[in-house]
């Protein structure tokens, strides 16, 4: 008979429990070591994401552009690879360089220029509001003085920003003010050597795919590397296109949110394209967090920018979400807005800024895969099965005498195979017993 649980089975269970009871009284140790580790791996983690970014450009020129090259003079294949390394990162430092030089500039004169003509901004934001009031006082007969309300204000800003207020506000948080600077300077760091190491993973990208497949192969259960595969498969089809075009198309919102606020002649055009694009990466959230602070900033300047400003918004976000995106990114992720929408909110409650970015790829691959294994159980248990899930012509006590009808043919189906068993086994001891009296007979006979 065979075991139903064996020894080996019996102690990886019980390491398993003393490991989990372990981690539950060490669990701030257990985290501040998970946190010390992921901080020196996190240049590792971001190379291996510019790497991932960048190996669809350096396909191109390995697989297309310098596709023949070495096929008369095998000297020039060993150059392949490291033109196409080069001209990989040559474009993308030259497109950054260009971005970089274009709008940077822009959003500095920008910057300078709304908080010159803030006093201005608010100058007439405050005529606004005593027109308001008085519009209020004239229609519901009501006695709202708009002078004492800007007075009110203007108080409470005046103490906000005094002397003493800032100071005692400086003095509370000049730690974290050390701590902003540290962390950006580390992170600067991780992103100079992610930089780096994005080179190494990129050149020997199939020397590691090769050695993960031989600790795959040598260390797991041969039934269960065709689903590993599949799953490898799925998270680059949903999770590496997906974050592509998702980058891409949001370059391509924010050039579009540029041009268009220019032709609308709308003040602050580079600052509020840079927030739209880099915002619109998060899928379902982002287009309102970069559109709500804008349009704020124009309601300030003129309530009716930001009326033609929120209208273009809109209409953007129409296109690219029924236009643009599907063309761009295609059909990768396949789910819903709901399933959107709840990928986005977990993502983003459990991991951050990258769990808003990378959630929704990520549910996709989960939901691919149940979905899959569900259409196979469904499959395997027929036509009743099928006939279940029409809810139009669900009948449960049709389904009922069929699962009836199925047991009495499975009962007659053994039923029979009993009488035959039987049938024969009789007819086998007739036989012995036919042997052995022509034996016994024999035997006679000879005597």
């Amino acid at each position: 008979m065979k075991k139903l649980v064996s020894i080996k089975t019996i102690l990886i269970a019980i390491a398993f429990t003393v490991f989990l009871l372990f981690v539950k009284d060490n669990i701030s140790v257990f985290f501040s070591v998970f946190g010390s580790l992921l901080g020196i791996l996190t240049p590792f983690l971001i190379g291996f994401l510019f790497a991932y970014i960048l190996s669809f450009p350096y396909k191109l020129f390995y697989s297309k552009l310098f596709a023949k090259m070495g096929a008369k003079r095998k000297i020039f294949a060993h150059l392949r690879k490291p033109l196409s390394l080069i001209c990989t990162y040559s474009i993308v430092f030259a497109v950054f360089v260009v971005i970089i030089s274009i709008v940077v500039p822009q959003i500095t004169v920008n910057l300078v220029n709304l908080f010159e003509s803030m006093p201005k901004y608010f100058e007439s934001l405050a005529d606004s509001l005593s027109g308001v009031v008085g519009w209020i006082n004239q229609t519901f007969n009501t006695n709202y003085d708009a002078h004492e309300i800007l007075n009110n204000l203007y108080k409470n800003l005046v103490s906000f920003i005094s002397i003493d207020h800032i100071t005692k506000l400086a003095g509370q948080t000049t730690q974290e003010v050390f701590n902003f600077i540290s962390a950006t300077a580390n992170g600067f760091y991780n992103l100079i050597m992610g930089i780096i190491i994005s080179v190494y993973f990129l050149a020997a990208k199939d020397e590691l795919c090769r050695l993960v497949k031989k600790l795959a192969v040598a260390f797991l259960p041969i039934r269960y590397l065709p689903k590993i595969y599949e799953i490898v498969d799925i998270t680059d089809t949903k999770c590496g296109r997906f974050l592509v075009g998702d980058i891409l198309d949001a370059a391509f919102i924010g050039i579009l949110t540029f041009v268009t606020m220019s032709i609308f002649q709308l003040p602050y055009a580079p600052l509020i394209a840079v927030l739209i694009g880099v915002t619109n990466i998060i899928p379902f959230f982002g287009p309102f967090i970069g559109a709500i602070p804008s349009a704020i900033i124009l309601f300030v300047i003129d309530p009716w920018d930001m009326v033609v400003f929120i209208i273009i918004v809109v209409i953007i976000q129409q296109l690219d979400g029924n236009i643009f995106k599907p063309k761009i990114i295609g059909n990768q992720v396949g789910l819903s807005s709901f399933w959107v929408l709840f990928s986005v909110i977990l993502g983003g409650s459990l991991f951050g800024l990258f769990g808003f970015i990378l959630g929704t790829p990520i549910y996709a691959v989960i939901y691919s895969l149940v979905g899959k294994k569900v259409r196979n159980n469904i499959k395997d248990k027929g036509k009743i099965a099928q006939e279940a899930l029409d809810f139009e012509v669900l009948n449960y006590q049709k389904i009922a005498e069929e699962q009836k009808r199925i047991r009495e043919e499975k009962e007659l189906q053994h039923k029979e195979m009993l009488k035959k068993l039987i049938g024969l086994n009789k007819h086998q001891n007739e036989t012995e017993a036919d042997e052995e009296n022509n034996t016994e007979y024999n035997s006679e006979t000879e005597k």
